[in-house]
């Protein structure tokens, strides 16, 4: 398989433990599309607002889609209806890291190649969760990188205008 050009994660908000990994592969006039690893050959027409007419494997689908919220779509297709949440990649990981249960001793680490912009904090400092710690630029977009846990900022391993890679310690924080 390719590698993929733009990768989103959608999951049907009335189905619990329903996500489905999209990979656009190619995006010409035939797009090619991986879901969950299988891959489809896709092509469509916009019919007005939010109709859209989806050729997928030589098979025609007329579905209305509208954005109801930020990320979240209704979508109708032969009288089914579904509310989609789509994410991209740098959202699903800072969903993951908000949404589990941190204790104790945090390793911060870059989680993307990038460099450093901005240090916030100094061994020392007292940070509470969700405190902005430092910011790091991936891909020409600014991440701040935020305290997973209320306590205080021990080491401190970065400088502005570092280059980090995967998995480099920036900050331990307890």
């Amino acid at each position: 398989m390719s590698k993929a050009l733009a990768t989103y994660f959608a999951s049907i908000q009335d189905m619990p433990d329903t996500e489905f990994k999209v990979e656009i592969l190619e995006d010409g006039l035939l797009k090619k599309v991986a879901i969950n690893g299988t891959v489809y050959e896709v092509d469509y027409n916009v019919g007005g607002d939010s109709i859209y007419s989806i050729i997928m494997n030589n098979r025609s689908n007329g579905v209305q889609i509208s954005a109801i919220e930020d990320s979240v779509y209704e979508v109708r297709n032969r009288g089914d209806y579904f509310r989609i949440k789509v994410i991209d990649e740098l959202q699903k990981m800072r969903l993951s890291r908000t949404q589990s249960v941190v204790a104790g001793r945090q390793v911060i680490t870059a989680q993307m190649p990038g460099v450093i912009l901005k240090v916030y904090v100094k061994p020392g400092d007292k940070v509470n969760a969700g405190s902005p710690l430092c910011v790091l630029v991936a891909m020409k977009m600014e991440n701040e990188i935020r305290s997973p846990i209320d306590g205080e900022v021990k080491e401190v391993y970065i400088n502005e205008s570092d280059k980090m890679a995967v998995g480099d310690k920036m900050l331990v924080v307890e």
